[in-house]
Formats: C-alpha cells, structure tokens, sequence
C-alpha cells in the first residue's frame, strides 16, 4: 500500500515541487522517529505521505469531502480545511479506516490534546523535515528523539508565535492543544 499512496502522492503533487519535497521530508523524518520511539512504521508512512495530499485542491474542492459541522466548526480557520480533506480522500481512495493514521493527518496541523504517538510523530515531522527552512529544524529533531510530549509542545509554541506573527488569532483549539502539552510537561497530567 505504501508504494501505491507515494505513487498517487507523487501524481497529485507533481506541478508542486516544493511541497513534494517537504511530503518526502516528513516521511522521512517520520519514519525514523517511529523506529526510535517503537511506533508503527507502516502506519506513521501512510499518515506522513498523505497529510498534505489536499494542500492544493480549492477550498471548494476542500469541503466537498467535509461533513456542514466540521465545515462551520472550522469557518474561521480554513488552514485547517486541507487536512480534514486528506484524511477523507484517504478514507475513500485507499479504504483506510484506522482513525489513529486519520487523526494523523487531520490534525497534523495544529494538533489536539491526548494525541498519540503516531499523531505527535506527523505534527512534528511537519515542522523539523530537513526541507524545512527554518533554524530549529535540528534542534526540534533532537528532542523529538527523546521526549515527544516535549517536541510537541515547542512545535504548538512555534506555531501559535507564527500565527500570532502574521497578526492573525490562533485557534481555541490550538491554544487548548498548546495548554495540554504544556500541563502534561510540567507532571499536572499522566
């Protein structure tokens, strides 16, 4: 299955070289922190080479996947659209039905609380991938290898500071994210 997805990944992204390169860049990385923190490989490529395959589509093009409620939930926060999108033409295309390989994609972006490991993995392989132009890529990598809770919080800060940068609000969900990493970190919950 996996070389079925790269190949359709491959077809859909091919006028976005860019983004094929980050794609590749995060299964990459995605792959390797799996086998550090004992994680399914199979499953986290799956998640990690699809969680953009809706990046390009027309928020039309978006939604038409999406059920009214996740559409009117995430209104305000269309970036997010890409990812609901990519986890249902997953569903549909290639008849996944693991939710822990589709919560990976559909909150690749943001994340939420209590993710799993799977989950933690693709939102932080978003970040640190070696295409990534960006300083603390590295560093990100590193921490990632020990302590994933830890990575996934720096990664929500970078994320919230990005948003906020571009003089936009970040979301409920993010900071509620945000706020849950921080807690878990600091020992308030197991």
């Amino acid at each position: 299955m996996i070389e079925a997805i790269k190949k359709r990944v491959e077809e859909k992204l091919h006028d976005h070289q860019k983004r094929l390169t980050h794609v590749f860049g995060v299964y990459e990385t995605a792959v390797k922190l799996a086998k550090i923190h004992n994680v399914d490989i199979e499953k986290v490529s799956i998640a990690a080479l699809f969680h953009d395959f809706a990046k390009y589509d027309s928020i039309e093009d978006q939604v038409a996947h999406m059920d009214l409620k996740t559409i009117k939930n995430y209104a305000e926060y269309p970036v997010i659209y890409h990812a609901m999108a990519a986890a249902i033409q997953l569903e549909h295309e290639f008849h996944v039905r693991d939710q822990e390989i589709l919560n990976g994609i559909r909150y690749h972006v943001w994340g939420r609380p209590s993710m799993s490991d799977l989950e933690k993995i693709v939102f932080i392989s978003d970040s640190c991938e070696p295409n990534r132009n960006f300083s603390d890529s590295e560093m990100i990598y590193e921490m990632a290898s020990k302590n994933l809770n830890q990575a996934t919080e720096y990664c929500m800060k970078i994320s919230i500071d990005h948003v906020i940068a571009k003089g936009l609000v970040p979301s409920p969900e993010q900071m509620e994210s945000y706020q849950y990493y921080k807690e878990v970190n600091r020992g308030e919950i197991k």
